[in-house]
């Protein structure tokens, strides 16, 4: 008997399955659904300091963001502190930063960390904030859109090519930023990159615990209570620290910062497995220290990140590296500094953040901010906080729109104007 036409569609797409290793996609025509002078795609910190920059100089401004809200991995990632932005006495950050900072205290979202100049803040508050200044400044939003490529022409980036519920469409700039943090359009651009790992994180929310109780208990036998934490994070499957910090909530509310575990943040599957593999984690973490860490008897899962914690994953070669001997010194400085970082680990370090670094060597009309900034390794650990993030963004958001209005390539920005605006604008030099 002849096989059915189900059973012959069934047979055909076991043997793709089993024998196609690639498909060849047809030639089709993209259009271009979106225009603006300035295109900043991701919407973290440095994406929106990035965009309120530009908009604010009269540029017209298009901030794309895959998810559902702004913030990147400091809301929707839950990384909800913010690092000193003073070091010895001195003023580090300034500009949106502090403007941002300041809005959020002043709404009662965000209060001192253990009495420093850190703070904590309440992620649904920066999320509506990280909005409110884009739309405030003038430049438009665009959610759910995933950077796929990047349209070339010579070495200019013409259009960046998202993927999108209606399909692909291109995005048509004067200036692009880069602030997906992964380099996604730098890299289809053909910019030059380096790439590394770092453990991941996927940090959670409890409430419900008798912090009095959990903090006496620490002050009785800090090592005690300390390695009951770790233990209870090995048995539940973290390969890597976990830290548990109470925030200055009357609900017993605790914040879990952690590291999971060493993938790589480029790999579907990779991220897959933490996303599935976390969740178990912190299910079984909160059974772990209900049963042996005091206080934590009645604890809750409140919630867990909508975005996966990826460290390290894509840092462009620019026209400058920053090395760990550019943020491991008291005050580096560089002629072209665009703005000031600091070292969350400790007080003491403070660096220029040197335009070159956002500049790529090989594409124009790109800045890059953020984490996939200009960078080695191991210089990203302080570079990669939210404060530092904030202040690499508003650099590139006023160069963007200083070129445009000087009719320059954004590589040829003159450093003099471009620091006076920036001073112009609080940001600390």
């Amino acid at each position: 008997m002849a096989a059915g036409p189900a059973r012959r569609l069934a047979e055909r797409t076991h043997a793709m399955r089993t024998s196609a290793t690639t498909l060849t996609e047809p030639t089709r025509e993209i259009p271009i659904r979106h225009t603006a002078d300035v295109v900043v795609c991701g919407g973290g910190p440095a994406g929106v300091a990035a965009a309120v920059a530009a908009a604010r100089r009269g540029a017209d401004t298009l901030l794309l963001e895959r998810y559902g809200c702004l913030g990147g991995l400091a809301t929707g990632g839950l990384v909800l502190v913010l690092p000193s932005f003073e070091d010895s006495g001195r003023p580090i950050i300034g500009g949106i930063g502090l403007e941002t900072r300041t809005r959020l205290v002043e709404a009662g979202a965000s209060v001192c960390r253990g009495g420093a100049d850190a703070a904590f803040f309440d992620p649904e508050a920066l999320k509506w904030l990280s909005q409110h200044m884009v739309r405030e400044s003038g430049a438009r939003i665009l959610h759910h859109v995933w950077i796929a490529s990047a349209h070339v022409e010579g070495q200019r980036v013409r259009a960046a090519i998202v993927e999108s519920k209606a399909g692909r469409f291109a995005v048509a700039g004067r200036v692009f930023i880069d602030c997906t943090g992964d380099g996604d359009l730098f890299a289809a651009a053909g910019a030059s990159f380096e790439a590394s790992t770092q453990q991941i994180g996927l940090p959670f929310r409890l409430c419900h615990v008798d912090v009095a109780r959990w903090k006496q208990a620490a002050a009785d036998d800090r090592a005690a209570v300390g390695e009951a934490i770790q233990a209870a994070a090995r048995r539940a499957g973290f390969e890597g620290w976990l830290g548990l910090e109470a925030m200055p909530t009357p609900d017993g509310l605790v914040w879990c910062n952690n590291m999971l575990c060493d993938r790589d943040g480029l790999s579907p599957e990779d991220l897959s497995y933490v996303e599935t593999a976390g969740r178990d984690a912190i299910r079984r973490i909160v059974t772990e220290l209900r049963a042996t860490v005091p206080g934590f008897e009645r604890a809750w899962l409140v919630d867990t990140a909508s975005q996966v914690g990826v460290r390290r994953s894509r840092r462009l070669i620019g026209e400058y590296v920053m090395g760990d001997e550019d943020t491991a010194q008291f005050d580096r400085r560089f002629d072209d500094a665009v703005g000031r970082g600091n070292d969350f680990r400790q007080q003491g370090i403070a660096f220029d953040f040197p335009y070159r670094a956002l500049v790529p060597r090989e594409v124009d009309g790109l800045l890059v901010a953020g984490r996939c900034v200009s960078c080695s390794h191991e210089a990203l650990e302080p570079i990669r906080e939210i404060h530092n993030c904030w202040v690499m963004g508003e650099a590139a958001g006023t160069a963007a729109a200083l070129s445009l209005r000087l009719g320059c390539p954004v590589r040829d920005v003159p450093i003099a104007s471009l620091q006076a605006d920036l001073r112009g604008a609080g940001v600390v030099l």
